[in-house]
């Protein structure tokens, strides 16, 4: 994969505050978005909070909007994000040219009993 040169808006958005500083993000409706993972395009490796920079807006009642660029330091490029987090825990965002809807994975309610059911120390 060839690096592309930063833009002024990548340099901007790094210089901004990381986006785990802005979160969690919460509804009216009681939901609430606590972590946002951003993996890096050049070797798919999670980038760590501190590089991964931005801005949260809130453009509607029902929705957040994440701007970001991560600083991965294992290849050195840099990804862009752009995505909306909405009130019923979907997230939305541009994917091939085209706006995408993602759904959050459920766990299984036998994964969740078993750790209701694991011991505490």
């Amino acid at each position: 994969m060839s690096r592309r040169k930063p833009t002024q808006r990548d340099l901007d958005l790094l210089a901004m505050p990381s986006i785990a500083s802005q979160l969690p993000v919460r509804f009216e409706n009681k939901t609430a978005w606590y972590e946002f993972v951003g993996e890096c395009r050049g070797c798919n490796q999670p980038i760590p909070d501190e590089h991964l920079r931005g801005a949260v807006t809130r453009p509607a009642q029902r929705c957040f909007t994440i701007e970001a660029s991560g600083y991965c330091a294992e290849c050195k490029s840099i990804t862009r994000f752009l995505l909306r987090l909405h009130d019923d825990l979907t997230a939305s965002g541009p994917m091939n040219g085209v706006w995408q809807t993602w759904k959050p994975e459920r766990k299984s309610v036998f994964s969740w009993l078993l750790r209701l059911l694991k011991p505490t120390r």
